[in-house]
């Protein structure tokens, strides 16, 4: 069984899933860490032993205090351990297109941990505003979601499901 845990002010989103997407997202400043922390690092310690064939984490900060940065990095580590023996996986780390400090904390654990980084700039306002038009296979149903909802459909392993009939900007 996943986690997944609604973004806060002081807390990030996050979604696990046991088909290996590991996703955190937001601003990561809870003054108790461990309880925020321990738990998610309890979860991919139970993942590694029977994990997914491929493991895709997505990583997007807005900012992280150096103990979130810890377990993070503990994150990391675990998973470094299976890559290549029980699973492939893949860090696909996101950062605003301006934020120069986020980018090179992801170039840090790409520099301290053997596992495949790919980086990506995003620019949030423009990402804000994205929608997609979509259709259930199933009802027929149709509607306009956010683009970030709908990435999220598809990274939980039902976007076949539905039919995208246009993308607006």
């Amino acid at each position: 069984m996943g986690i997944l845990i609604e973004k806060t002010q002081d807390c990030p989103y996050v979604n696990f899933s046991d088909e290996g997407i590991l996703e955190i997202e937001g601003r990561s400043i809870t003054e108790d860490p461990f309880t925020f922390w321990q738990p998610l690092l309890e979860w991919v310690e139970g993942y590694c032993q029977k994990p997914s064939p491929n493991t895709q984490v997505i990583i997007f900060l807005e900012y992280s205090n150096s103990s979130s940065n810890k377990y993070i990095s503990e994150i990391f580590r675990k998973l470094e351990e299976i890559h290549g023996v029980k699973t492939q996986v893949s860090v696909k780390w996101r950062h605003e297109i301006e934020d120069d400090a986020i980018l090179q904390l992801g170039h840090d654990f790409a520099s301290i941990f053997e596992l495949p980084f790919e980086f990506i700039g995003v620019d949030v306002e423009k990402e804000r505003f994205k929608k997609v038009k979509i259709r259930s296979k199933k009802t027929g149903t149709e509607a306009i979601i956010s683009y970030r909802y709908w990435d999220a459909i598809v990274r939980n392993g039902h976007g076949d499901e539905y039919q995208i009939l246009q993308e607006f900007s």
